[in-house]
């Protein structure tokens, strides 16, 4: 497996060495995933379609913050997993959650800032743009493309509202109600093919892409939101150094 070194975790995680006189060098394992081609999939039967079965799950972990961050799970834990086919990249997320909500109202929003949201990140190996997309438990969803990190911050990245990204969502509890305790929800995202494709890179073997899945977790049963992501990562969610490589198989 391909290996990086964590230079760039955060700066707190380097008091406990220094305070010991040294410098300990930490290491990142990108984690590599197999991505599973498959045939058509109806987005009202995604949640359910039995093609999930051959697709591994990924464990979430805690956003690191600190050095007791690495490698802890979340309080409240969850997974995603990874198909394609000719039409579309198959994101399916499944969060154990005591409160489901979210005030957001309309596609194209910043859902993270509105309430509990999947973001899926994409990214071409050989190029520097990538993808920042999100589906919430009211099936509403957003897309940022962004030509490269440096151009953060820019209102390039909205997506028009009739983008065809699918979203289906299956809430088990209940939704914007804080009087009582939820289960889970679960997500798919079904992205286009042609949409990640339109810049160049063909998403599909031998073209290497990586990816992340991150959550934000708001919650009347948590001290504070939590969030978490796979792979586990430091700092923001655009550090796609830490992102998981997809291996695609047919």
């Amino acid at each position: 497996m391909k290996k990086i070194f964590m230079a760039l975790l955060a700066y707190s995680m380097l008091i406990p060495a220094l305070s010991h006189g040294k410098e300990e060098q930490l290491e990142f394992v990108r984690p590599i995933v197999k991505v599973h081609k498959i045939g058509d999939m109806n987005i009202d039967e995604s949640i359910h379609h039995p093609a999930w079965q051959k697709a591994a799950s990924n464990r979430f972990m805690l956003y690191v913050t600190e050095p007791e961050s690495i490698n802890k799970l979340p309080i409240e834990h969850a997974n995603v997993k990874y198909l394609y086919n000719d039409k579309y990249f198959i994101v399916r997320a499944e969060f154990f959650d005591s409160d489901i909500m979210t005030t957001a109202k309309k596609h194209g929003g910043h859902f993270y800032i509105e309430g509990d949201v999947l973001e899926v990140f994409l990214k071409p190996v050989k190029f520097n743009y990538y993808w920042e997309i999100y589906g919430s438990p009211n099936q509403l969803r957003t897309r940022f493309h962004y030509p490269s990190r440096g151009s953060l911050g820019l209102p390039s990245g909205f997506a028009p509202n009739d983008l065809p990204i699918l979203v289906k969502t299956e809430i088990t509890g209940t939704f914007n109600d804080c009087s009582d305790k939820d289960t889970k929800w679960c997500v798919v995202l079904m992205i286009p093919r042609s949409e990640l494709e339109k810049y160049g890179c063909k998403f599909d073997a031998p073209s290497k892409w990586l990816a992340l899945s991150a959550r934000y977790n708001y919650s009347r049963y948590l001290n504070k939101h939590e969030y978490s992501s796979f792979p586990q990562i430091p700092w923001s969610y655009h550090m796609y150094e830490y992102y998981a490589e997809l291996e695609f198989v047919k």
